[in-house]
Parts: C-alpha cells; structure tokens; sequence
C-alpha cells in the first residue's frame, strides 16, 4: 500500500502524527458528527495508513464495541513507541485517558482486558507527560521557541507549503508551530516571554504571506484571491488534509481559520471579504494561539 497522504502533502508536516494520536484516543478517527462522506473518507485513508505504519492487521479497525476500542488502544500504545508526539499531544491524550479511566464507563470497558489495558496506558502518558514537562521547563524554551519557528518559515519560503492556498500555508504554518516546541514555549513560558513571541510570530507570519502573494504586508486583496487553491497534482489530498487539520475550526469562533480550511465557498461571516496579509496574519494567530485551557476538547480550546 502507498502511504499517498504521509508520504504526499504530508509527508513534510511534523504535526500529523500528534493530531492523529489525539483525535483516535478520542475515537474521532472512524467517526465524528457533522462530517462528510469525503471527510470520512479521507479519516478512514490517513488511519489505514498509520496501521500499514504501525505493522498492525487493517482489518482489526473494522471491528465495534471492545475489539475496536482494544485495537485503538493498541495502535496508540505502539505509535507512542514509535515517534515522539510532543507536550501538547502527550498531555491531551493523557487527560483524556484519565477522564476515560475515572468517567462512568461503558459497558464495553468493562470487557475482560479493556480496563486493564486503559489503566496500564493512562499511568504511561500521565508519565510521560510529566517527564516531558519537566524536560521541557529544564531547557531554554524561548531558545528552542525561536529555532523552531525559523525551521517552519524556512521551509515555507522553501515552498514545502505550495500546494495549499496562500493562508493555507500560514495555517499549516501555525499548526506545526503550536504541536511542536514554538507551542510549548507559549503553553510553559511566563507571560512576558509568550507575548513576546506571538508578536514576532505575527510579524514573521506577516511578512511571509505578504511575500507570498508579492505586496505589501497592508495591501488588501478579495477573499477570492486569497482562497484560491494551486490548480497541482495531489490537490484534493491537500485540500482534504487541510480540511483534517482545520477539523477543530469553529465558524463563529474562528472564522478565519474554519474560511481557509473547511470549503472556501461556504466563508465564515466573520472572514473579512477585503483583507491584507497583515489582518489574514494577525486572525489566525489570535484564532489559533488565543489563551483557553490546555488540554480542553478539540474545537473548543487551541492553545
């Protein structure tokens, strides 16, 4: 089997592995509500995929009840092995398993093997999520803030992002951003250091989608130019990773982020229709990286 999403759009973008691994402890990855049969369709693809990735049997995954969530559970305890799936991951994952773990459970938990199977893996993430919290606290995050931002624009410039729109390379920009350790610093740093970082990332972001459509950071163009997605091979796998990485969008609360990852022709109503690189910049920033709890569901908190 050819791994065409990991190894085609995906293939340069370090955040795919961690949003995976939240959104199937979450049981997100087969079913999710308000989807389409092609957002279905893409989910079912990408995690055919990191089974294939993981040596794990395909056929496993099309099982219900305590064989499904047993293989899910597998498949997160082999891939934990397999990658490093950074802080901001590994605390989701470990909250949620908590919450699974102390909720009234289902029957199907109850199955013989299940419990113990979540309690082994919600005290290994809960580990983890400590060891990397305090590794993290241990090193120079603002450091690490700075390398890490420069390595994503380099590779924006570099046209690692060319097959999407032009905000839909800032998105996927932000995106690799907040999973990695540039996201990490904003979550662990003291406040004076995390807005000192969203204001050079807003400028950085700025300047790159500027340079990208070739005018001033303040020259507004149509939405419509904006959105315009590269007419390339592959385009519907970006265009349906995108969509995948842009799932937690809200219309009203992030309306520039669901505009520039959900269809284009369905516009929030708070997309500006006239919009320079600076404010396109400046939203999705705010939209992504806006202070919320840390570990709250997909959808309702980013950062």
């Amino acid at each position: 089997m050819t791994n065409t999403l990991r190894e085609g759009p995906g293939q340069m973008l370090e955040c795919i592995h961690p949003k995976f691994m939240v959104s199937l402890v979450q049981g997100e990855e087969l079913k999710r509500s308000g989807g389409t049969l092609q957002e279905q369709s893409f989910r079912e693809r990408l995690l055919k995929e990191m089974l294939t990735y993981a040596q794990l049997r395909t056929w496993a995954m099309a099982g219900r009840g305590s064989e499904h969530l047993m293989m899910r559970f597998t498949l997160v305890e082999k891939l934990a092995g397999m990658l490093d799936h950074g802080h901001l991951a590994l605390t989701r994952i470990a909250q949620h398993l908590m919450q699974m773990r102390h909720s009234e459970l289902p029957r199907v938990y109850a199955t013989p093997g299940i419990r113990q199977q979540l309690d082994a893996l919600s005290d290994e993430f809960t580990r983890r999520c400590a060891y990397k919290e305090k590794a993290l606290t241990q090193r120079g995050l603002t450091v690490q803030a700075g390398e890490h931002s420069e390595q994503v624009f380099t590779r924006w410039r570099a046209g690692v992002y060319d097959g999407w729109s032009l905000p839909g390379r800032c998105f996927v920009a932000l995106e690799e951003l907040r999973w990695g350790a540039f996201g990490d610093a904003c979550r662990l740093a003291n406040a004076d250091v995390v807005s000192m970082l969203k204001d050079n990332l807003r400028a950085m972001a700025s300047h790159a989608l500027a340079h990208s459509i070739h005018a001033a950071p303040t020259t507004r163009h149509y939405y419509s130019q904006w959105l315009n997605t590269p007419n390339t091979q592959g385009t519907n796998d970006n265009n349906d990773l995108l969509n995948w990485l842009g799932d937690w969008c809200d219309a009203d609360k992030h309306p520039v982020c669901w505009s520039v990852t959900q269809r284009w022709k369905n516009v929030a109503l708070g997309m500006p229709r006239l919009c320079s690189a600076q404010r396109l910049a400046h939203a999705m920033v705010e939209e992504i990286f806006a202070p919320s709890p840390l570990v709250s569901p997909e959808g309702t908190g980013r950062f």
